[in-house]
């Protein structure tokens, strides 16, 4: 289907490359907060994954999708691992984070966000871990007054709940600073179709195809319009926005685990991709922050992990872009 659409509009060089240099980020310095338990025992993992349940329910935070114990699947597939707990819990706040989208619908790149616990074999500590707000909101490249402050305001109760049942030091993680691209983007032009929706299941299995035969997992999907959680539609002015999760366990591994892991990265993982369609528009917006972005912010030096890094910020546009889709910035 999409080798068939039609690339009927015309681009202009100004249309195709938006100049990040237009964007100035805040003073933050912090890429993510760091809560190190004081203990560790037999129930650690189980009380972490019990609490990401009912009692973030409980203040508006949902686990869209919980990937649990991915220490083991190193060990598995990789045959070893440095790590005693690796897990991501991908939140999302329906009623506070989906109605920015009307603002700014980049928000997407890190919404669902991951609430990451992690533990070396080397030392047992046991962290948890998410981005920043402040730090999410400067790699997307977002500047909107109110939809920067309502986004950092969701995630005090977050911080709050984590400190009040458990035990830990807190700490953050330093940014260093910000790549060149922090965001990848493209469009994807369409002639009007009968069923707008049939054409997008049609694009959401040749999407998911794409990516699967290149060796990504959907490790996840939320689909922004009709969510689980709510029956309110939020994002009238959509015709479509969805978000995958994507994950590469070679990638993941080399970055997470092995020589020099950096498990605290997983702030960042699965890749949070969104796709969106507004209503009156014939064109699919593609977007998701750039692997270098990480790189950049964590002052990644690590060969093997900067090569890894460089390979799926080519593969991913290349994908895209035999999918249809034209990168704008």
């Amino acid at each position: 289907m999409i080798q068939k659409i039609a690339l009927s509009l015309l681009f202009t060089s100004s249309f195709m490359f938006t100049s990040a240099l237009a964007f100035t980020p805040s003073a933050n310095d912090k890429l993510a907060v760091e809560y190190t338990l004081e203990e560790t025992d037999a129930d650690t993992d189980k009380k972490f994954f019990d609490f990401t349940g009912k009692p973030l329910a409980k203040i508006g935070f949902f686990v869209n999708d919980a990937h649990h114990n991915v220490n083991n699947v190193y060990e598995q597939q990789v045959g070893e691992t440095s790590l005693e707990q690796l897990s991501f819990s991908s939140l999302i706040n329906d009623d506070k984070a989906r109605p920015l989208f009307n603002t700014d619908p980049r928000l997407g790149g890190f919404t669902p966000f991951n609430l990451v616990i992690y533990r070396k074999k080397e030392d047992s500590k046991t962290v948890i871990t998410h981005i920043m707000p402040e730090a999410a909101l400067d790699i997307l490249q977002i500047s909107d007054a109110s939809v920067r402050e309502s986004f950092i305001n969701m995630f005090k109760p977050l911080d709050a709940e984590i400190e009040k049942i458990f035990k830990t030091t807190k700490s953050y993680t330093k940014l260093h600073g910000y790549a060149k691209d922090t965001m990848m983007t493209f469009e994807l032009p369409f002639e009007e179709p009968d069923d707008i929706d049939d054409f997008f299941d049609e694009f959401q299995e040749e999407f998911e195809s794409a990516f699967e035969t290149k060796g990504y997992i959907i490790a996840g999907f939320y689909n922004m319009k009709y969510s689980l959680n709510t029956e309110k539609d939020v994002l009238p002015g959509f015709d479509q926005y969805v978000v995958w999760s994507l994950c590469h366990i070679p990638f993941s591994y080399t970055i997470f685990d092995g020589p020099n892991p950096l498990p605290k990265a997983a702030m960042f993982a699965p890749c949070s991709m969104y796709v969106y369609i507004k209503k009156g528009e014939n064109k699919m917006v593609i977007g998701m922050p750039t692997l270098g972005a990480w790189a950049a912010a964590l002052d990644i030096k690590d060969e093997e992990k900067l090569k890894k890094i460089n390979q799926l910020d080519t593969e991913i546009p290349a994908i895209i872009e035999s999918l249809g889709g034209v990168k704008t910035y």
